[in-house]
């Protein structure tokens, strides 16, 4: 099925669909003490579900990993305040990971190794979950996804 025949909705349903397994991925490297894998999952995580929330709301987003300047702009939108009392926090999530993702997906080009990422990957699957949970929560309040 192409992206486009899903509506909006079920497009950002897939899309968070997809941020929750990429979670489960983030958990499970960390249990098996793979670091990288941990921060890259986490970073995917963060990056599905917020883009589930922009293309629910119809926002435009570039197709790159760092959003943040776009998640940024739903303060413009009618949103929960809890939402927007987390906004900034969430986009920092968005952006912070991001810088990591190619040095968790590709450090063993410069020689960085898993372990670089061991005492940074459970803050990263912290995030992650906490911007999982938020998205899926704005998610369904406003869009019943």
């Amino acid at each position: 099925m192409s992206s486009s025949s899903l509506s909006t909705k079920d497009l950002a349903k897939a899309a968070l669909e997809r941020s929750r397994r990429w979670l489960q991925g983030a958990q499970r490297a960390l249990e098996d003490k793979r670091w990288d894998d941990v921060v890259y999952a986490s970073q995917m995580a963060v990056e599905q579900c917020s883009k589930a929330v922009l293309i629910a709301f119809g926002i435009d987003y570039p197709k790159e990993h760092d959003v943040s300047p776009v998640f940024r702009k739903l303060a413009e939108k009618k949103l929960p305040q809890w939402f927007l009392s987390m906004l900034e926090e969430l986009s920092e999530n968005i952006s912070e990971l991001a810088k990591l993702r190619g040095l968790a997906g590709y450090g063993f080009e410069v020689g960085v190794g898993a372990e670089y990422f061991r005492d940074y990957a459970p803050e990263a699957l912290s995030k992650a979950s906490k911007q999982v949970d938020a998205c899926a929560k704005l998610l369904k309040e406003l869009f019943g996804v």
